[in-house]
């Protein structure tokens, strides 16, 4: 790891973080709003997706780049998450930011809107066409979603059709364990949130895997990745019946000092935060799940979210993972009250609608709602800029 310096931020040259998407499952607009019949009521935000002062309200499922050089000084790209609408987010951001080949994918959870494009990343593979393959970088219990949902991105054997299936090479990664990418130097810990729960647990898998495409991630203390021994489908554990309630576990990422990374939680565990504290410094930025005002089964609401922001005191932190229940600038309007800004007027009554006037009476903290296609760079010298807000 690189040596901190006087900010406590390890890293030596500029990271940039690109937000691929900033949405829900759903993603923002809705086909329903879209669609609706013309004496029902408008919905706002969905209708200002499509025009181009409104486009911030445009938001695909939770996915962001995060840009970086190497031990060698050579650029390194990470992509986190790769779901349903990973493809026209790369149409259209990985042209505009200069954007290519993929070093590695960190995937948070098995969810369709975090693995559902992984398929897409054929156009990076299919005979070379970018690379060779793509390493992805999971935990146990998503890779064995994956293996159950896509088979055939496990084995290839199980492929149907003309047989063109992305080249990956899988590495599982565990909880509270650093890894390293490849040997590139750029240092990843992961750690486990709760993202709602689980409702029942699901049937074991019952296929093989290609022993080749699958080894331990390397750990921070390793030197380049040796490929750990294989796993076969007997050695897989399967989750027995039970009928007390279990959380479900998303991962988030803390990405070379620069970046803390939370795209979905209900609620982060004591550890967690003792792992925090016990780095002995708090992330240029922060990234956090906010779907909606109120909380959600398995979601963050806007007070949990800023009251997790005043707790983290990073310098930037980045709401994502919106809903279409309220409009980009409603979203501007409440996080900058959290900053201590007194809102007039009708922003005023913005808050008081939804009783939030107290969020600008407690400790300031700087929050912005993220939108897809922002960048955000943190310095060496661990100060953040944006391309949005001042």
């Amino acid at each position: 790891m690189h040596p901190m310096n006087g900010d406590g931020v390890g890293i030596s040259n500029p990271v940039e973080l690109i937000f691929m998407g900033t949405g829900t499952s759903s993603c923002v607009p809705h086909v329903d709003c879209l669609t609706r019949p013309p004496e029902a009521k408008p919905c706002h935000t969905c209708l200002a997706a499509l025009t181009p002062e409104g486009k911030r309200n445009a938001r695909r499922n939770t996915s962001a780049v995060v840009r970086l050089r190497g031990a060698h000084s050579e650029n390194v790209t990470i992509l986190i998450d790769c779901g349903k609408s990973f493809q026209s987010a790369a149409v259209e951001w990985f042209p505009k930011y200069g954007l290519r080949r993929i070093d590695a994918v960190l995937i948070t959870h098995a969810h369709a809107d975090a693995m559902n494009g992984l398929d897409d990343l054929r156009g990076w593979t299919l005979h070379g066409a970018i690379q060779p393959f793509i390493d992805l970088y999971v935990s146990m219990n998503t890779f064995k979603e994956v293996q159950r949902a896509f088979p055939y991105l496990i084995s290839k054997e199980y492929a149907s059709g003309g047989g063109d299936v992305p080249e990956f090479k899988w590495h599982i990664i565990e909880e509270g364990v650093p890894f390293e990418i490849g040997g590139t130097g750029i240092q990843i810990t992961p750690f486990a949130v709760h993202h709602g729960r689980i409702f029942t647990p699901a049937p074991p898998v019952d296929m093989p895997i290609t022993p080749s495409s699958l080894s331990p991630a390397s750990t921070a203390a390793s030197s380049p990745k040796v490929p750990g021994t294989p796993i076969h489908n007997g050695d897989l554990p399967t989750s027995p019946p039970t009928q007390a309630i279990q959380p479900y576990l998303c991962f988030g990422f803390i990405i070379q000092d620069a970046f803390t990374y939370i795209s979905d939680v209900s609620h982060i565990p004591d550890h967690v935060w003792a792992m925090f504290e016990s780095r002995g410094m708090t992330p240029p930025v922060f990234v956090l799940d906010c779907l909606r005002i109120l909380p959600h089964t398995s979601h963050y609401g806007i007070e949990d979210s800023v009251r997790t922001a005043r707790r983290m005191k990073a310098k930037r932190t980045y709401l994502l993972g919106f809903s279409h229940d309220l409009h980009h600038d409603d979203w501007v309007t409440i996080t900058e009250a959290a900053g201590g800004e007194k809102p007039e007027g009708s922003k005023l009554a913005m808050l008081d609608k939804y009783g939030l006037r107290g969020l600008h009476e407690a400790d300031t903290v700087w929050v912005r709602p993220a939108f897809d296609g922002l960048r955000v760079i943190v310095h060496p010298d661990g100060s953040v800029r944006d391309e949005a807000y001042l």
